[in-house]
């Protein structure tokens, strides 16, 4: 059973690395790479490493700022801060390193189109990232409000916290996603 289950997700990988190679995304990463600031990466060795370190302290960041304000919603840490100041502190933090996450990216893609847009790890994380971004987006208007409308600034609903677990296993999956981009194929 268990061989069986990775080998259809072999398969439903391979398949969905076929069927991205039959579409537009194929010329269009072709096109990119033929651009002159793709160019400029690839010819600059150090570049795609630089990017790539950008990449990893942005994620790094977003992933920890989440962490610590999810840490303050189960009360675990940063007690002595109302929810409504931890999440002044912290979400800020998880903004900034999702538009970090988003420039170094994209000029990652720009330097190694192909790998990543004939690469089935790559939409998947794509699809995380927008689903991402929603419940953070929810998440963050619904712990202002219910921060605003509790009895205690100090407690966090239960849909708060329950928002908090999606936003790590999200987070998590991610990394997990971008992590493969490498091994993926094309």
């Amino acid at each position: 059973m268990k061989g069986s289950l990775a080998m259809s997700l072999s398969d439903l990988l391979y398949n969905f690395t076929e069927w991205l190679r039959g579409t537009w995304l194929t010329e269009f990463a072709l096109s990119i790479s033929d651009t002159s600031l793709s160019f400029w990466i690839v010819t600059n060795f150090w570049s795609i490493p630089i990017f790539q370190t950008i990449h990893i302290l942005s994620i790094a960041a977003a992933f920890s700022a989440t962490f610590m304000f999810s840490l303050r919603i189960f009360g675990i840490a940063g007690g002595s801060r109302t929810i409504a100041q931890n999440s002044r502190r912290y979400l800020p933090w998880a903004w900034w390193g999702l538009l970090f996450l988003a420039i170094s990216g994209i000029l990652m893609i720009i330097g190694e189109p192909v790998r990543e847009l004939i690469n089935p790890w790559f939409w998947i994380k794509m699809v995380a990232i927008v689903v991402l971004i929603v419940l953070s987006i929810w998440f963050q208007t619904r712990t202002i409000r219910s921060a605003a409308a509790a009895p205690s600034p100090w407690v966090a609903s239960s849909a708060v916290k329950g928002g908090a677990i999606a936003l790590l296993i999200l987070w998590c999956f991610v990394i997990y996603c971008g992590r493969f981009i490498a091994y993926a194929p094309v």
